[in-house]
């Protein structure tokens, strides 16, 4: 059977509602690092994501947008919750030293149940700050985004807010929303404290890069391909290659976790795909020969966390050319469907990105049969899966278990 290619795969998983790994990227934060995040940041402007490299004194960026979800509707509910029922479930105690929240209370001599007001009243505060600055966007005063920015970094660094986000939503995606938007709102702010910080501690050499560096943008790349045959063929052929039968169970799990995504690609068979910024970013530096004055690594400032292709892309790039290109130590985690490689991309490295893809997608598949499996009767077909030489009986157990309970 001729498994889907690489975009199709990538837009199965990207339709996917379940999570990924955090994949680690090897290698170590460096301050210089956090400082290329901090300065692009600051440098991105209504851009959610951008990135920088620095040489020298000269600098590129490169950025694209992808505005956040509105998550308001969320943050109204906190406002009528008990706030005797919230204390109840706090453990004050496990408060870190140094943390904001312990110095707020250390400062103040106030009782946790005053600091979840104020806590609430922020939220209150982001609110009506933030309608009046999206009605009037274009005559804000920028002191009235500032504090509201303040307010929503305040927020951010709580930890006990943070608590009260997972008292109040069972779901994950509600409380992880919510920080989301805090942190995109609050991040430019963010930035420019830890370029402060940074600046202080380090006055002599980074002062002098801050002070003559010079930018300029590279553009992005964005193009149209045509796909190779229908998504929802595609998942049908990783389905079958699963070992699963074309049933109501199959049924069941397009219903449940992608309903009717597939049919504008199936209907179009067109999808639009860009150059990450960090992948562009690599892209510019290796077509322009560019390395690190200092030291061979080549640190990549960027204004948010890479996703889950790009983390793997760098990863294997790293590996296979021996270079040691670094965006950030973690992934959000998210898959884009409009991903792509560079152009005359290395084979290896091709090939090793789409197999994670495939094989996310088919643990994803077994892991939520595995877990419905009590709910339903699966039928599957006696398949096995071979590593190497050797049948890897803990899959044939897992099986023939599966067939057993639903007789």
């Amino acid at each position: 059977m001729d498994l889907p290619s690489f975009h199709n795969n990538l837009l199965i998983s990207s339709l996917f509602p379940f999570k990924t790994e955090n994949n680690q990227i090897l290698s170590s934060k460096t301050k210089r690092h956090s400082f290329l995040n901090g300065l692009a940041l600051l440098l991105n402007g209504s851009n959610q994501c951008t990135s920088s490299f620095q040489a020298g004194y000269d600098a590129v960026s490169d950025g694209r947008n992808d505005p956040p979800g509105d998550v308001i509707l969320n943050l109204e509910k906190l406002l009528n919750y008990d706030i005797d029922k919230i204390c109840e479930n706090i453990n004050i105690g496990k408060l870190i030293q140094g943390s904001a929240d312990y110095i707020y209370l250390q400062e103040q001599k106030i009782s946790l149940k005053e600091f979840i007001s104020i806590l609430l009243s922020r939220v209150k505060n982001i609110i009506l700050r933030r309608d009046s600055i999206k009605i009037n966007k274009n005559e804000s005063e920028p002191k009235m985004i500032e504090i509201f920015q303040i307010y929503c970094e305040s927020l951010y660094h709580s930890k006990i807010f943070r608590s009260i986000l997972l008292q109040v939503y069972s779901n994950d995606d509600d409380h992880e929303r919510i920080i989301y938007y805090l942190d995109k709102v609050s991040a430019h702010l963010r930035s420019l404290d830890l370029i402060l910080k940074t600046l202080e501690k380090r006055t002599s050499d980074y002062g002098e890069i801050y002070q003559n560096i010079h930018w300029y943008f590279i553009e992005p790349i964005e193009n149209i391909i045509n796909l190779n045959e229908a998504p929802s063929l595609s998942f049908d052929k990783i389905w079958s290659a699963c070992g699963l039968l074309d049933d109501e169970v199959k049924n069941d799990f397009k219903n449940n976790n992608i309903g009717d995504q597939f049919d504008r690609y199936d209907s179009k068979l067109k999808l639009s795909i860009c150059l990450h910024s960090e992948v562009r970013m690599i892209d510019y530096l290796i077509e322009q020969n560019i390395h690190e004055i200092q030291d061979n690594d080549i640190e990549i400032g960027i204004s948010k966390l890479p996703c889950y292709p790009c983390s793997l892309y760098i990863e294997k790039l790293n590996r296979k050319f021996n270079r040691n290109f670094y965006a950030t130590s973690i992934t959000h985690g998210k898959i884009y469907p409009n991903w792509a490689f560079r152009n005359n991309e290395d084979d290896d490295i091709m090939n090793y990105v789409n197999d994670e893809l495939y094989t996310l997608i088919e643990r994803q598949i077994k892991d939520w049969i595995r877990i419905n499996r009590k709910k339903m009767i699966v039928n599957y077909k006696p398949t096995i899966e071979l590593h190497g030489d050797h049948v890897d009986n803990r899959f044939v157990k897992r099986n023939n278990d599966c067939i057993l309970e639903n007789q």
